[in-house]
């Protein structure tokens, strides 16, 4: 029987990334987890019927409930280790097919291997990693890496294996440059997994710009690939220290960037709801538009919207983008505070159009690809942001999350037309 306090905690719980305790009525930590949205991570402990014996033992004994959220997958993965390191949590321990600990293990071998092991042994030139709470999120950490920085994971000098010819380990066995190159990408990988991200890209880009300057232009684009596949997995990237040391650090940097885009717009007050609209078609044939909404600057999933293009099937983004937002304010949703157009000048105006004749009162700009220029409806001309402006990054990552929704709906679309 869960307790009305404990409703209501799994009520209010986040539908976002993030690591997740359960407390016993001692206010122990008895387990900890991670979740791509911790309100329905949690909940399928509390309504899911057949958990398992040992996992029904300790739904019993939860008595509370804490959590931290993060901003991508592979921060959680890294912040689940450290907590469970911290509290050494006894469901966790059991959850494992072995007493022991897992680690991820950098040998000190000629050419350093990249293995995981049950033990920590403290040695000179080891590198060690974890405890991790399972396998297979010890492969996902492993893979993660591994597409960045390949890497070799047993002994074999005499000839190349499946992995070298995926591109996935580089042979570090065919002369001393190539070892020497192996080791570089051996400090990268320990910094990477020592949450040191922000140092790692510095070097990257100093190496770049090196190998640049020599005129070694086929290095410098393989350095230009890593950072930007660092950049795309940590994207917003934050050490588990600092989630540990700021919990609310997910809010915190929120509030900080719509209070920087309130300023930016020269809003009154701060947009609580903001949506961003984007069209995808090709030559007007399986159009699509995309509502996608964001709460106090996170990610609400749950509040987006798709649309099939009705109106027409000749290219008029026009046409489509006043389709979507008639069907969008015909619905009793809450209305928003901002809305975000892609596209530039001419969808503003598009857009206020509709809004003026629905008496819909509310503030729209335009987000333009090309110098991710904004667009409002009165401003004559763009506003400019700096790239490191946080109002810039936020309707940024608004507009790419409608683009991605748009084209995902779209290629859906497209797929059933190809089949029927």
């Amino acid at each position: 029987m869960i307790s009305s306090i404990l409703k209501r905690k799994i009520r209010n719980l986040p539908d976002f990334p993030g690591v997740y305790t359960f407390l016993d009525s001692t206010y122990k930590v008895i387990y900890v987890g991670k979740a791509i949205s911790i309100k329905k991570r949690v909940s399928s402990y509390f309504f899911v019927k057949n958990l398992g014996i040992k996992t029904n033992i300790m739904v019993a004994k939860i008595a509370d409930i804490n959590f931290i959220k993060v901003f991508s997958e592979f921060e959680a993965l890294l912040l689940e280790v450290e907590l469970i390191k911290k509290y050494n949590p006894l469901f966790n321990i059991q959850a494992k097919d072995d007493k022991s600990p897992l680690y991820i293990k950098i040998t000190k071998d000629p050419a350093p291997l990249v293995v995981t092991t049950r033990k920590e042994i403290p040695s000179r030139g080891i590198f060690t990693k974890g405890p991790f709470p399972s396998s297979f999120k010890t492969r996902e950490v492993l893979r993660i890496i591994r597409r960045i920085f390949p890497y070799c994971h047993h002994k074999n000098p005499k000839k190349p294996c499946l992995y070298v010819h995926l591109g996935l380990c580089p042979y570090p066995y065919q002369s001393s440059e190539s070892k020497r190159n192996y080791f570089t990408s051996m400090k990268k990988i320990k910094q990477l997994l020592s949450g040191k991200s922000s140092l790692l890209l510095r070097n990257l880009t100093s190496e770049m710009h090196k190998f640049s300057s020599y005129q070694k232009y086929e290095d410098a684009q393989v350095i230009k690939k890593q950072i930007e596949n660092i950049q795309t997995i940590l994207k917003k990237y934050h050490s588990p220290s600092e989630f540990l040391q700021t919990p609310s650090l997910v809010d915190d940097l929120s509030l900080s960037k719509l209070i920087d885009l309130k300023k930016a717009l020269n809003l009154k007050k701060v947009p609580k709801r903001i949506e961003c609209f984007d069209i995808s078609n090709i030559s007007g044939k399986n159009a699509a538009g995309s509502m996608v909404v964001f709460i106090n600057g996170q990610v609400a999933k749950n509040e987006y919207r798709r649309f099939k293009i009705k109106s027409t099937n000749t290219p008029n983004d026009y046409e489509m983008l006043r389709e979507v937002l008639i069907r969008r304010f015909n619905n009793d949703w809450p209305k928003p505070d901002l809305i975000i157009i892609d596209g530039g000048k001419g969808q503003v105006n598009a857009a206020k159009m509709v809004i003026d004749k629905l008496s819909i009162n509310t503030t729209i700009i335009s987000l333009a690809k090309k110098l991710e220029e904004i667009y409002t409806v009165d401003a004559s001309g763009p506003i400019s942001l700096g790239r490191l402006s946080p109002a810039r990054q936020l309707v940024q990552f608004v507009r790419d999350e409608a683009h991605r929704f748009a084209i995902s709906y779209h290629r859906h679309l497209r797929s059933k037309s190809f089949f029927n």
